[in-house]
């Protein structure tokens, strides 16, 4: 086998080596389907007629069929397809989202001086239904497909900037656009990535002309540019923005139209973009258009190999010498030319500009370009007005290093899809001082545990707008007691003498329940500011992280509240990352590697941890069955059974902001995370994922046990609705046996900017 691609790498590329893999062209509707066949038949003929051809030709030829062009990228970048003509815009996404890149483009002039070929865009009307700019709004308007350069790109990012569709929302583009026209048929508006909430409103398919599954899609009877002018042309729609020259092909003598009748040039006109809303003749498109336009490129996966790359080049370059204008077996068959009937039945056949256009010429090199040079700078503007967002930054907040990490990696994956508005890390240091930035404006998010919640509403009037759903779509999780199945005389009524991890103080779950279950269970009886020195006398040792900061214990007592930590120097017994047994994996962690006797972990904790499901080197070959929960009745139980064997319940994690945000902002932020999580949720293929911290952290910006985020309904957004009079009685219930006033810190501990300047020389020396 090794022998035979060295082989193959020697030989010229023009015979393809296709022994091992075929060239595949992608096609997408049924009439391309028979276009493609039939080139594929005259390939075949070509070479019966003369052998020599056979060198020049893929050995192995096909033709697939798929949905849509967005299923034709998904297909190239998985590698079960090779080739696409594409529009330069929908080439744009299709590199920038499917890691593909143009190897050839389409010449609409048999000789030209430009570099790169082109063409216009233009708005077209009916002379009988003139439209202007002025009366837009009530215009019904047939798009070619969504994304493509002339009849998408070019005009709405024109309209945007002059103020006459506006954007009111981010990442929304589409309800713009439909708000702004009476309706519309705008194929690919409900493909996954444009429309991923399926929210899209249904005025933008409502103009489409396919009764079939393909309605809307770019495979509709009404897409691309001449599906788009038979919809004006056939009284779909009022206006249409396609190439200049698709006006000609659509109205050259012997078109076929179906039922229609042959379409007159006479019967349309241009509408200029100017302020002035000049109309011209659809002949004088130089002076009245939307745009120029890099031409149509033939698209392939970035990551071919460069000799199969060549391969493909000279394959399209004989295609064109046999089959081109000028091509020996042009009568045979015309590449550049669309079937007015189907050569099997002879059924009409209207769609035009089947794999190529129809005004080819011929093929040019797209030399050093790449998916992003080849369209010009117009359109790049174009894009850029499309992204507008009626928001500035959001700045996340966080409270370590690590999470600062990941949050940078956050920021960068959200570029990656162009979401809006951006993001910005903000370092705090430590939650309290993150909640103090989010309540005087210089922060606007942080993910917060319902212990914190509380201190944030009543401290500083933060409100929860987006919380974390961990399965259940309850919003909530239960806390549950886990020792180890050996330690069979450890039980939740004597804790005397044992050693405790818990994930961190004023915790839900590491703190206000298992201090009321030592309570409730009489494991001692606190009095006034006792609390601390109760828990140092009922273990031996705990790992409580921050147990011992100023803000939670003023008297800094006892030490070994702290002992069972494991992270060394400063870092030990942070209320952050930067300990390894904080947060509820970290409790289970030291619950692992023997730190503790008990954890007080979250219901799904330990399954998540063991059985392979965390790759974390102190997770590996740990087993679930190994591990019982300790329940309120004496019992212990399966981990599994954490329904009948738990110790309360605690609302879930929240995004929290400031109480004074205009609501408009709110949603803004929401949809951003949203749209987030739909392209980077823990169960998507990729390198970033919102809910998963990798091997060494755990929790960062999110649990990494959340599945999703879901918002938070307007009467729910206050401390009180959200973490109900239940949970909130157990939080009050300690207030009296710490000492520790919820309506201000009372510590002198370091100033927000002091704990920034510290933070950032440790991480630069990280970074040395």
């Amino acid at each position: 086998m090794r022998t035979l691609l060295q082989l193959c790498i020697v030989i010229s590329f023009a015979q393809f080596c296709t022994a091992d893999r075929p060239t595949r062209w992608c096609v997408t509707n049924e009439e391309e389907a028979i276009k493609c066949k039939f080139l594929k038949d005259s390939m075949t003929e070509a070479v019966a007629n003369d052998p020599d051809l056979a060198k020049e030709f893929p050995e192995d030829f096909q033709c697939i069929r798929k949905f849509d062009q967005f299923s034709c990228m998904e297909g190239i970048e998985l590698d079960n397809i090779d080739l696409i003509t594409l529009d330069s815009g929908q080439a744009y996404f299709a590199g920038r989202q499917h890691n593909m890149m143009p190897i050839m483009a389409e010449s609409y002039e048999e000789s030209s001086a430009k570099l790169i070929p082109t063409y216009y865009s233009v708005a077209v009307f009916k002379s009988s239904n003139p439209v202007s700019l002025q009366n837009l709004r009530s215009a019904k308007v047939c798009f070619s497909g969504i994304g493509m350069s002339a009849g998408w790109v070019h005009p709405i990012g024109r309209l945007l900037n002059d103020g006459i569709v506006t954007a009111r929302q981010c990442n929304a583009i589409v309800k713009a656009v439909a708000s702004s026209f009476e309706s519309m048929c705008l194929p690919g508006a409900l493909t996954s990535f444009y429309n991923p909430f399926g929210n899209n409103p249904t005025t933008v398919c409502k103009l489409c002309g396919s009764t079939d599954g393909q309605k809307c899609t770019t495979s509709d009877i009404y897409a691309g540019y001449d599906g788009a002018f038979r919809c004006l042309a056939e009284g779909g729609g009022d206006l249409t923005f396609v190439r200049h020259d698709t006006i000609d092909s659509m109205t050259r003598s012997g078109n076929s139209t179906g039922s229609s009748g042959q379409y007159s040039r006479d019967a349309f006109q241009l509408l200029c973009p100017d302020k002035m809303g000049r109309t011209a003749s659809v002949d004088d498109y130089a002076n009245c258009n939307w745009g120029e336009i890099s031409s149509n490129v033939i698209m392939t996966s970035a990551v071919r190999d460069p000799d199969v790359v060549e391969g493909y080049k000279k394959f399209l370059k004989t295609l064109e010498r046999l089959f081109g204008p000028s091509g020996s077996l042009n009568l045979q068959f015309n590449i550049f030319g669309s079937f007015d009937q189907d050569p099997a039945n002879g059924n009409d056949i209207v769609r035009k500009h089947l794999m190529f256009s129809d005004t080819t010429k011929k093929f040019v090199d797209i030399a050093n370009n790449n998916y992003f040079t080849w369209v010009s700078d117009d359109f790049n503007r174009f894009l850029s007005y499309m992204s507008q967002c009626p928001s500035n930054v959001v700045r996340w907040c966080v409270i370590s290093l690590a999470e600062k990490l990941k949050c940078e990696d956050m920021i960068m994956a959200f570029k990656a899809k162009e979401l809006r508005p951006e993001m910005d890390c903000l370092y705090g240091g430590n939650t309290s001082n993150c909640m103090e930035m989010i309540w005087r404006g210089d922060a606007d998010l942080m993910n917060l545990d319902a212990g914190d919640i509380y201190i944030a509403g009543r401290r500083y009037g933060l409100i929860p707008i987006a919380a974390e759903d961990y399965g259940d779509m309850t919003m909530q999780f239960k806390v549950v007691a886990a020792a180890h199945k050996t330690n069979k005389e450890t039980t939740l009524f004597n804790m005397k003498g044992k050693r405790s991890c818990q994930p961190g103080i004023g915790r839900g779950d590491g703190w206000i329940i298992p201090l009321n279950i030592y309570i409730e269970t009489e494991q001692f009886l606190p009095d006034d500011c006792t609390i601390f020195r109760n828990i140092g006398e009922l273990f031996t040792r705990s790992c409580i992280p921050g147990a011992l900061d100023s803000e939670y214990n003023p008297g800094g007592e006892p030490i070994n509240l702290c002992e069972g930590c494991a992270a060394g120097g400063f870092r030990k017994c942070q209320r952050n990352s930067d300990e390894q047994y904080y947060g509820a994996t970290g409790a289970f962690r030291c619950l692992v590697e023997n730190g503790g006797d008990v954890a007080f972990v979250r219901h799904l904790t330990v399954r998540d941890n063991t059985d392979g499901r965390n790759h974390a080197i102190w997770a590996r070959n740990r087993r679930s069955d190994d591990y019982e929960l300790l329940c309120k009745d004496g019992r212990r139980l399966n981990i599994d059974r954490f329904e009948e064997c738990h110790l309360g319940y605690v609302p879930s994690n929240a995004v929290v902001t400031s109480a004074g945000q205009d609501p408009r902002r709110k949603e803004i932020m929401w949809n951003l995370l949203n749209y987030g999580q739909q392209f980077f949720s823990s169960d998507i293929d990729g390198d970033f994922h919102m809910f998963d911290s990798g091997i060494w952290y755990t929790d960062l910006l999110f649990s990494d046990d959340a599945v999703r985020l879901m918002p938070i309904a307007e009467d729910q957004q206050n401390y009180q609705a959200w973490l109900g009079e239940s949970f909130i009685a157990q939080i009050e219930n300690l207030h009296r046996y710490t000492c520790v006033n919820p309506d201000a810190a009372i510590s002198p501990g370091p100033s927000v900017l002091l704990t920034i300047l510290l933070a950032s020389l440790s991480f630069y020396q990280l970074q040395l």
